[in-house]
């Protein structure tokens, strides 16, 4: 990514695709998030990740410059667009979004979207072509950014009927809806063209048990926007969950009924329970707070057009008192919080409690202390991941990656026989895990029991075929046992991928 000559590849892969690295799935087509990457990449620092920190911030500050001239055009009060305004740049649920460098998808996606209402708003004032085109690439850019951008195509025709009552609009501009067309058919092209054959959610239920197991994810969403006390960076259903959601529910609803125009409350909430529809979609995931960022726009819309708020002046003691104490217990909230963001240890050890995702942050805590051991040897590096792992066992005996990590820490310490059982229990529980048969074929291989291993390094290979490991191996196996057919065919192939790996990579330096 430190080279701008590959910016092209950007939109011809998925997020997270490396050459010669098998990727378990490809969810998402983000070319945007990449760019954005390659531009932070430019930048050398002590510390290497401080760049991209920094970019996250400055997108941060645009999107929040953004949101208070929309909403000055959309209430037309600049003292409650700029309360309302930061509210949002220092609220905690934000945080997630610029404290973890990868949240900033959503901070771009946010960027683009309240750049193509800008254009969209000023097109329609004054019919200069310049907004217009500011509009219609804004909205390109957005659907480049994450799938969600696709959703505005709705929310403009609802912004056109609901918030101008231009029900014709687009009928008179019928060339605005053939650049929608257009744009959105381009994006669905190229993104069907990198993830065709992997459209799968990468769940074993059906579309509708995820959706269904998700639903209570929307009261964590709005609880975390009005009363953010219950935060996690891997965040789940829980009963204080649940009673915060309904509370913040009823406030919302309760703002909302004061909104003189029920169309234009309408809209906000469209807005807002639009864009969280997608994680509805994804199984398995917590319902992490960057996702609010977008939504949280939808609502400070539909909050800037209560009755009692619409004439607010920072003259007017009593809510401005009110909205600084918010802002202010925000603030408070956000610094204690922070830290956590500082690493991946910080990070994952407030997910090992208080979240139903507690088992997978232990073992996430089990892997950094092994990656630690590999590195420095030391005894309480391993020990910790002893201790983090068998944790995450207790809290969920079937976690993926806990037992192959808990057989790992068994084998390093001199216990290979009963790590062999940890990693069958890993199979067993996960049997498209491909690491525990990569063990079980070496566990053979030291116990001079190579054709053991054959069946392990094949299934290895059947699941990951980057397994460059397993070529070797077996290559060696078949040539000691004078099957050289096989020898040749396994040495081949192996000697055939490690050249295209290689060449990928030299391709990109």
């Amino acid at each position: 990514i430190k080279h701008l000559k590959n910016l092209p590849q950007a939109f011809r892969q998925s997020v997270f695709d490396v050459p010669g690295q098998y990727a378990e799935s490809k969810l998402y087509y983000r070319p945007v998030l990449i760019v954005s990457l390659m531009l932070d990449a430019r930048f050398t620092s002590k510390d290497i990740a401080t760049p991209y920190h920094v970019f996250n911030i400055l997108y941060h500050i645009l999107a929040c410059m953004l949101l208070y001239f929309l909403l000055r055009k959309l209430c037309k009060n600049p003292e409650l667009s700029l309360l309302l305004t930061l509210l949002f740049a220092i609220h905690p649920v934000n945080e997630y979004a610029v404290a973890w460098i990868l949240g900033r998808n959503d901070i771009l996606l946010a960027i683009f979207i309240l750049l193509s209402l800008h254009g969209l708003i000023d097109y329609i004032k004054t019919k200069e072509i310049k907004y217009l085109v500011l509009h219609l690439a804004a909205f390109a850019f957005a659907v480049f950014t994450k799938e969600s951008g696709i959703l505005m195509l709705p929310m403009y025709f609802l912004f056109m009927l609901l918030w101008q009552k231009d029900i014709l609009f687009y009928w008179r501009n019928k060339g605005i809806t053939i650049g929608y067309v257009l744009i959105a058919a381009g994006w669905f092209w190229a993104r069907w063209a990198v993830m065709h054959g992997h459209e799968s959610t990468g769940a074993s239920d059906s579309m509708f048990r995820v959706i269904l197991h998700n639903v209570p994810y929307l009261l964590l969403y709005i609880g975390k926007i009005l009363l953010p006390f219950n935060m996690n960076v891997m965040p789940g259903v829980d009963n204080m969950a649940i009673i915060l959601g309904i509370i913040s529910l009823i406030v919302l609803a309760l703002l909302f009924y004061f909104i003189r125009d029920k169309r234009r409350a309408i809209f906000s909430a469209v807005w807002f329970f639009l864009f969280l529809a997608p994680t509805l979609l994804v199984p398995d995931l917590p319902a992490y707070e960057h996702r609010d960022y977008l939504p949280f726009i939808g609502l400070l819309i539909g909050i800037s057009q209560v009755n009692f708020l619409t004439g607010y002046r920072f003259s007017t003691q009593n809510p401005t008192y009110l909205l600084m104490g918010m802002i202010i217990l925000c603030i408070i909230i956000t610094s204690v919080r922070l830290p956590l963001f500082e690493n991946a240890l910080t990070f994952n050890e407030d997910a090992t409690e208080n979240t139903p995702f507690a088992a997978g942050a232990c073992v996430n805590m089990g892997n950094l202390y092994i990656e630690d051991f590999n590195q420095t040897k030391t005894k309480a590096s391993l020990e910790k991941a002893g201790e983090w792992t068998l944790r995450g066992l207790r809290e969920d005996s079937t976690v993926l990656q806990g037992n192959n990590l808990y057989a790992a820490y068994l084998y390093y310490k001199g216990n290979p026989d009963e790590a062999y059982t940890y990693f069958q229990k890993e199979i067993r529980f996960h049997p498209l895990n491909s690491e525990p048969y990569k063990n079980i074929a070496i566990y053979y291989q030291q116990k001079n029991q190579a054709e053991k291993s054959v069946p392990y390094w094949k299934k290895m290979i059947s699941l990951n075929r980057y397994s460059l490991d397993a070529y070797w191996d077996l290559a060696k196996y078949y040539k000691q046992t004078g099957d050289s057919l096989n020898a040749h065919k396994y040495f081949d192939e192996g000697q055939q991928l490690s050249d295209e790996n290689q060449a990928k990579i030299e391709k990109l330096k």
